[in-house]
């Protein structure tokens, strides 16, 4: 007689297959956490709440690498403003953010809708309320952290340099006050300070100039920084070895922001559907962005080139996504009905991914 023994499932143990559940789970949670205020939450007025449901996707792969895999105790973090609710999903998942201030984004009391020091509690670390103001601040903040620890004021003199990280979106660069943290930093010589620069394309105001990155990085690289641009991640650069992949390069690399955001709305769908589906969002562009990096202290620039997703539009990228997109994307994402917000994901096997071993914050 023979008898069939079945074994349990492996637990999974590939790190990218978890980080990458944790991207989805930030997509999601960012994304329902908009929805959820504009949707589904009591108004009695019917006042549009807004979010910034494209901006905070774009971000996605950039949040997950830094706070899952590349950040220590000791540095800091300024929050591009419009990713605000992917700030807030992340402290979910590591059990520091309430689940009412979640549902209340936006609301009094609730989850602020750009990081806010005085309002969203102690683990914010800039307040960006202003666009532009949290960039500028962690070269100010990196340079008060060297005067401190050269004169042996501060406690952690002698451990790891902490580093300054602002994550800026590509129109956020439009503020004048940038620059003038560019020229001090340059005077002064500030070290040990990242800017990573969201690259999608447009902005709340209209479609990001095509003039600007390539201006942006020259600028970068005369004030002393150490500039990096992350364009491509393997699934393109698979795509790219294929038949007529030298001519796909070739067209992303000419095609111009206001042609590249129309069609990412709307326009080319068969294309889209033959090429773009499986290209998309690589989150190995993100987690680069800890490795593209050589051992010196200077200050650098990365450049993260996204496309915003189908949800936005080239006039309105603050428009919502469709009650039918959550209908749609909740199933595919195990979220059962009423469990919108439920922080951990199963997988196949019954586990749940752990959400321990980042450090808490001093």
């Amino acid at each position: 007689m023979n008898v069939a023994i079945a074994r349990p499932a492996p637990l999974a143990t590939d790190r990218s297959m978890l980080l990458h559940q944790m991207e989805r789970k930030l997509l999601w949670l960012s994304s329902w956490m908009i929805h959820n205020a504009n949707h589904i939450r009591e108004n009695r007025d019917g006042l549009k709440v807004g979010g910034h449901q494209a901006s905070c996707a774009s971000v996605i792969s950039i949040m997950m690498a830094l706070y899952f895999e590349i950040l220590r105790p000791q540095d800091r973090v300024a929050v591009k403003p419009h990713a605000g609710p992917v700030f807030h999903a992340v402290n979910y998942l590591f059990g520091r953010q309430d689940r009412a201030k979640m549902q209340g984004l936006r609301q009094f009391g609730g989850a602020q809708s750009y990081p806010s020091r005085v309002k969203d509690g102690p683990e914010v670390d800039f307040s960006t309320g202003s666009v532009g103001l949290g960039v500028a601040l962690t070269s100010f903040a990196a340079l008060m952290a060297d005067y401190v620890r050269l004169h042996g004021l501060g406690r952690e003199h002698d451990g790891p340099v902490a580093r300054h990280i602002a994550i800026a979106g590509d129109a956020e660069l439009d503020e004048g006050n940038i620059y003038e943290a560019l020229l001090e930093g340059w005077k002064h010589d500030v070290r040990n300070v990242w800017w990573i620069i969201d690259y999608n394309r447009q902005s709340l105001d209209s479609v990001v100039s095509d003039r600007l990155f390539g201006r942006i990085e020259g600028l970068f690289r005369d004030m002393g920084w150490n500039v990096v641009t992350m364009k491509y991640g393997r699934r393109l650069q698979a795509a790219f070895q294929r038949e007529g992949g030298e001519a796909l390069r070739l067209w992303i690399d000419d095609c111009p922001n206001s042609l590249y955001s129309a069609l990412t709305f709307q326009g080319g769908a068969a294309w889209r559907r033959a090429v773009l589906s499986d290209l998309g969002r690589d989150p190995a562009v993100g987690r680069g962005a800890g490795r593209a990096d050589d051992q010196s202290r200077r200050p650098r620039c990365r450049g993260d080139h996204r496309a915003i997703p189908r949800g936005g539009h080239r006039r309105r990228p603050a428009d919502l996504l469709h009650r039918l997109h959550h209908q749609g994307h909740g199933p595919a994402l195990r979220r059962p009905q009423g469990q919108s917000f439920r922080p951990d994901e199963p997988r196949s096997d019954g586990a749940v991914p752990r959400r321990d071993g980042h450090p808490p914050r001093p």
